[in-house]
Order: C-alpha cells, then structure tokens, then sequence
C-alpha cells in the first residue's frame, strides 16, 4: 500500500506540473508502474475523478486565474487550457461554471463555494515587497474540505520529520494552498504541508522513506508580504485584504505561482492563537 501511493502520488505531481504539456494516460501508467487497462480505475479510486476530468479541471481553474490575473486574451487562454478555439473554450468553461469567460473577466461571477471574512471599513495592512531566492522543500499533500486539509498534512509530516530527527531551531515552516476555495469545491482543495532542506541531517532526505513525501520547489522572484497575526483560521482575512483590496490598486499583478505562508512559531499546538504569527507571501510582477 506505502508504494502504490508513493507511486500515485509522483503521478498527481506529475500532472500538477505539466499542465502545459500533452500527456498520455499510457505514460502516466508507465510512471506509476501499472497497466493502462487497470490505471483508469486505480486512478479514479485514488483521486475520486477520471485522469481526464482531473486536468481538465485544473486546467480551467488555471483559466479562471488567467482571467482574473492577467492581460492574456480569451484566445490565448483557450489554447493554453487545450481547445482549438475561442468558442470551443467558451462553451466547455460556461457548461463547467456556469458563466462567460468575459464574465468573469469583469468581475461579474460570484462561486458562492466559500465565503471570506469580511474587511472592516478602512483596516489597511502594511505591505513589504521582496525578491526571494526559490526554496528547497519537503512537502507532505493533504487533498480535502479547506478548514481540515492543512492540519491534516502538518500532523503526518511532523510525525515523519520529528521521528527522524530532522527538526531543529533553523528548519523553516511553509504552506501552500494551491486552489482557490471559491473555484474549487471545498473537499478538492490541495495544500502542501512543507519543511525546507536545510534540516538537522541535511539535504540528503530519502522521500520514499515515506509514501507520500515528496520534494518540491518554492518558486522565487518577487513577493508582497503581509504579516498575520492571530489565529491560522483567520488568514482568509489577510488574503481578502490582499487580493480584493491591495492588489487591485498597487500597480502589480499576480504571476501565476502559488501563494505560500511562512509560519514563524515553532510549535503552535502550543502558541495561543492571538500569538500565532504567519507572513502570506504573494507573487507579484
């Protein structure tokens, strides 16, 4: 069972990371050591949806972000997400949404799948922007409702990183949220759980010590950093502020790498919430 899901789970990264390219089911059963005849069913029992209606969904909630984020044209994003054609792209996003994609471009599309914090009239944060080096992670996934994921992953990644003797004062503590909770329904969000390399035995951590670790990159460049504090089940908050507030009148936009945190208590099973302190890094050019 350990290497079925490693063998999965370096599948579903795959995948996550070649959005762009052209991938056959053949080779993605190749990839997880299985016959294309059996790897339809394995994979649809593992991730609860077909390889197909997997990218195809990543892929247009990848559209939505283009959309929302960036000058791209209709067109462009159309071949991006793998259609032929502007009209083709139309009707497949409007059967998948339920709208436009010029609707959503102006603003006019409303998910309802999760509602955030509301902004009190005139709260302001204050904002520092940064160029960072990319980051060398262990990350441990947790797929599922976007209030339980996260503590889901930390708690399998520090029993592994603790009962290894990886841990020590410099080891830095990352999470990634990769969907949107108001695109993606709430029970497919993907969040990374992440430790960087520069633990207690070094960089050289065996992933397939444990079956679904993995290595990742934390993508560098230019960042805005907003400081939380408070309670981890308030950083909607602080992204509401960051993305509906902030960014729209900054002169920035977002690049289209994942958003991540940076927690800076060492333990907070032992941290009152209103002393958890976290930095929401987000991408920007």
């Amino acid at each position: 069972m350990n290497l079925h899901t490693q063998r999965m789970t370096k599948v579903l990264q795959f995948i996550d990371e070649t959005l762009d390219l052209e991938v056959s089911v053949s080779s993605l059963a190749k990839m997880a050591f299985y016959s294309e005849f059996h790897f339809h069913r394995i994979f649809r029992s593992f991730v609860g949806e077909s390889v197909y209606a997997y990218r195809k969904r990543l892929l247009m909630e990848r559209a939505v972000k283009f959309l929302q984020y960036t000058d791209k044209s209709v067109t462009e994003i159309a071949f991006d997400s793998g259609y032929d054609s502007h009209s083709s792209f139309t009707k497949a996003f409007k059967k998948f949404y339920k709208h436009s994609p010029s609707e959503v471009r102006q603003g006019q599309l409303v998910f309802d799948k999760y509602t955030f914090p509301q902004i009190e009239k005139g709260f302001k944060m204050k904002v520092k922007i940064v160029k960072l080096d990319e980051v060398q992670v262990i990350a441990m996934r947790g797929v599922g409702h976007f209030d339980e994921v996260a503590s889901n992953a930390w708690g399998r990644l520090m029993k592994f990183a603790y009962g290894n003797g990886y841990m020590n004062e410099q080891v830095r503590r990352f999470g990634i949220t990769h969907d949107d909770p108001n695109v993606t329904d709430l029970d497919k969000i993907r969040y990374d759980a992440c430790l960087d390399l520069a633990l207690g035995k070094g960089e050289g951590v065996d992933v397939s010590m444990h079956e679904d670790l993995k290595k990742m990159t934390i993508t560098g460049g230019k960042y805005a950093q907003f400081v939380h504090k408070g309670s981890y089940d308030e950083l909607g908050t602080t992204y509401n502020y960051a993305f509906n507030h902030w960014l729209p009148q900054s002169g920035y936009k977002l690049r289209l790498v994942p958003c991540f945190d940076l927690y800076l208590n060492k333990d907070p099973r032992r941290t009152k919430p209103e002393n958890l302190t976290a930095i929401v890094h987000l991408p920007i050019v």
